[in-house]
Order: structure tokens, then sequence, then C-alpha cells
């Protein structure tokens, strides 16, 4: 249901949104800690969660620090000292320029972390990892259509609301056709590792003409509608004319074949024509919907040629506050005393998590920040290797993870509730699901099920 709920709102890119799926996440954990209670995990469970979870804390404390007010000297960012000059009297100082936003930063990011322990959680269990990657395929589809039937429609609309940018882009319940783009990319993925699993479970190696008839069944079968709806999905991200969502799902879509390819769990015929399909398939997607995505790629934008200059001038703030940042969430109030002349307007979001993450939280906060993200990468890609069922699993939490990492060098993408609350999703079941199933839940003395 938070799944199908939060790209709704608009991304669920406004407080109150983002204040409900807090809310939510709480209740939540509460329910998550009272199953753990019945049904405890094995012994050593968590181990593999460990070292995301230390650096994420101290990620944590170090926002919370950052919004203590502290009268010791060097202890406060200098902006303070000038702001009281202004207003005449000491202000209560602190390393963070805006300690409020620091908080609310903070609520939100450890929001996604919340969604990420529950889909953990409830993902051990391989059944329940297969529902929770079924309804995000399901849900993908469902908003892919949405989009494509507005981008049809005479008087297109986001919601009840009339659509006025974007307008000739899809978008679907978004407001920014990259973050939508983002959105579907997670989309397709879910759906190439559930084709990926038919083709696993329903090839019939016996014989190459049976091996034909199955491969056709389980194409036009049993995975009829999963094929729709990467169609769908995939058209959609073309038809938003993302080149950034473009350029990160071709990426994830390459080293998901890639895994696939290598995987000890996929050796098998069916992988080759797996992988011949999705190249066919983004070609002839590409031909059909996606010419003028193309186009922007060779065109130079105002947008494109604003973008350097402000990379630019973050890494020069990025320099002067390297050591403990401007504040978690302050990036809007610090850019402005580096913001050229040559760059008009208000710039609130950076176009790059990577350079605003430096910023705020200092680059020594960041990099733990990035490590926590890429361990658990990690460990779906050495689940990728280690499986021998199941794979489709870890293998959508490393591909999700590279669209991620690639888009968040171009976008904001991850600071869209509904992109980032579904990609801790996707991540919490690859990792739920890299290890064996002796990590597992315990069984409960006498169920011999």
């Amino acid at each position: 249901m938070v799944l199908a709920w939060a790209p709704l709102p608009f991304g669920s890119a406004r407080p109150w949104a983002w204040d409900l799926l807090g809310i939510v996440a709480l209740l939540l954990l509460a329910l998550s800690a009272a199953y753990e209670t019945m049904r405890p995990s094995r012994p050593g469970a968590l181990q593999p969660l460990l070292p995301a979870l230390v650096m994420g804390g101290l990620v944590a404390a170090w926002i919370v620090f950052q919004s203590l007010p502290w009268d010791m000297a060097g202890w406060h960012h200098p902006l303070w000292d000038r702001a009281s000059e202004v207003a005449g009297r000491r202000l209560d100082a602190s390393l963070s320029i805006d300690p409020e936003a620091s908080l609310v930063h903070l609520f939100r990011l450890l929001t996604y972390a919340a969604y990420f322990v529950i889909a953990w959680q409830v993902a051990r269990r391989p059944e329940a990892a297969g529902r929770i990657l079924r309804a995000m395929a399901v849900i993908g589809t469902v908003y892919a259509l949405y989009g494509l039937g507005e981008f049809i429609s005479p008087d297109p609309r986001i919601l009840w609301f009339v659509k006025d940018t974007y307008i000739t882009d899809v978008t679907s319940t978004f407001v920014n056709r990259n973050s939508y783009a983002t959105f579907a990319g997670l989309g397709v993925i879910a759906h190439l590792v559930l084709i990926a699993n038919v083709l696993h479970k329903k090839t019939d190696l016996r014989s190459r003409r049976s091996f034909l008839l199955s491969l056709a069944d389980s194409l036009l079968g049993h995975g009829k509608w999963l094929m729709l709806g990467l169609i769908v999905c995939s058209g959609s991200v073309l038809m938003s004319h993302s080149r950034g969502g473009l350029i990160a799902s071709l990426a994830a879509v390459v080293v998901l074949m890639l895994l696939v390819l290598a995987a000890p769990a996929t050796r098998a015929p069916w992988r080759y024509w797996f992988a011949g399909f999705v190249a066919i398939g983004c070609v002839a997607i590409a031909l059909l919907t996606g010419a003028s995505t193309f186009d922007r790629l060779d065109a130079m934008s105002s947008d494109a040629e604003m973008r350097p200059k402000i990379n630019e001038a973050v890494l020069r703030a990025i320099g002067d506050n390297w050591q403990t940042g401007s504040g978690y969430g302050s990036f809007a109030d610090i850019f402005p005393l580096y913001q050229p002349l040559s760059v008009v307007g208000f710039v609130d979001l950076a176009h790059d998590d990577y350079l605003e993450n430096a910023l705020e939280l200092g680059v020594p906060a960041a990099c733990l920040l990035f490590g926590a993200v890429l361990y658990l990468g990690g460990r779906c890609l050495v689940g990728v290797f280690r499986r021998r069922r199941d794979v489709i699993y870890p293998l959508a939490g490393a591909a999700a993870t590279v669209l991620i990492g690639v888009h968040s060098a171009l976008d904001f993408s991850m600071q869209i509730p509904a992109v980032a609350v579904t990609y801790a999703v996707m991540l919490g079941v690859g990792v739920a699901q890299s290890t064996g199933t002796r990590d597992a839940v315990r069984k409960p003395a006498g169920d011999a099920s």
C-alpha cells in the first residue's frame, strides 16, 4: 500500500506527504518489532547489515551534532557570526546554518532507512520477496499507463491539476520528468528480473525443440503480462525525454544483463536468448518512441549550460566547508553565497546528490553515507554469485543501485520520496535474499513446516 501510495501525490514531494510516509514508517516499525518478538530471527541474522547500520548511525549522529547550538569558538559555522553582527545580539550558533531544516531532512532520511529495514525483514522469506517485487512491477505499470494516457490527452493533467510544465513529456503523477524516469526505470528492472525468473523456471532443456517451445510459451504465455508491463514502463522512460533517466536506466539494464550472463544460478541456454531479447526490445522501443530523446542528447539546452556552472560553484562551496559541512538540508541557504552571476534564478538543489551531500554533511560524513549504500549494493552483488536459487532478488537490488547511483550524479531523484522509498524497498529485498535461507526467520518449536 505504501509503494502504491507514494507516487500518487506528486511523488510525495510535498511536506504533508513526506511526513505521512514517516508516520506510516514508524507504525510499520512498531509492527515489525512486535513480529520479531513472536518469531525471532536466527542469531546473527542482523550481522550482514551491521556495517551499513554503523555508518548510517554515525551519519545520523553527525546531523544531530550539526544541529546543536555551540558557543565554543570554532564549533559553529562562520555565517552565524555575521548574522549576530546584523542582529545586534548573540544568536544560538551551530555547525548547521539551518538547524531546523537539518533535523527535518534527518527525519526524512531515517524514513527511507526504516522502509529498507522493514522490507529486509519481510523479504527474508522468498515468497514474500516475490510478492513485493511483483507489486512493484504492477505499480510501475499502472503509473506508466496513467502517464502515457495523460501524454496523449488534449488536456494533460497531473491528477486534477492542469499540467503547466513538461507538457510534451511523460511525467505520470510526478512534476519533474527526470524523477519520473528514475521511478519508471525501477519498474523496468522489476519486470526484467521477473521475466528472467519465468524463463529460469519454465524453460525445458530436454531437447532443442522442447527448449524453443517452452521459451516461446514462457514469454507469450506465462510471462505475457510481464512483457506488456515491460513495454509500457520502457516506453514511459523514453517518452519522458529525460536524458539522465535514459542513461541511468540503460546503465542498469546493461549491468543486469551482464550479471544474468555471469551468475552461477542462471547458467542455462535461456540467458543468451534473454539478453538478445532485451537488446532487440530496447532498440525497437527506442526507434518507435524515443527519437526525440536522442535528439535532446545532441542539443545544448540552457539547463545543460547551467549545470556545469552550478557544479563549479558547489565545488567551491565544498572547498570552504569540506570538514564539517554547512548543515544537512541547507543547500538552498548556502548556495546563494557562491552562485555566479551567470546563473539566474533561485537554485534550491544541486542536480547532483553527491556534491550536495558533500557540501551539507562535509566530505567525511558524506563518504560514510555513500559507503553505507554502496556496501548494501555490494551485498546484493555478492548474492548474485553466491545464491543458487532466488537469485532474481539480489539481481534487482544490484541493478537498482546502479540506476540510482548513476542518476544521482545527474539529478536529484533520490530527494523525491516516492523514488527513495521504492529504491529502499527494492534494496531491502535484494539484501534480504543475498544470503542463504539459513538466515531466515527462526521457526518456533514444534513447527515442522
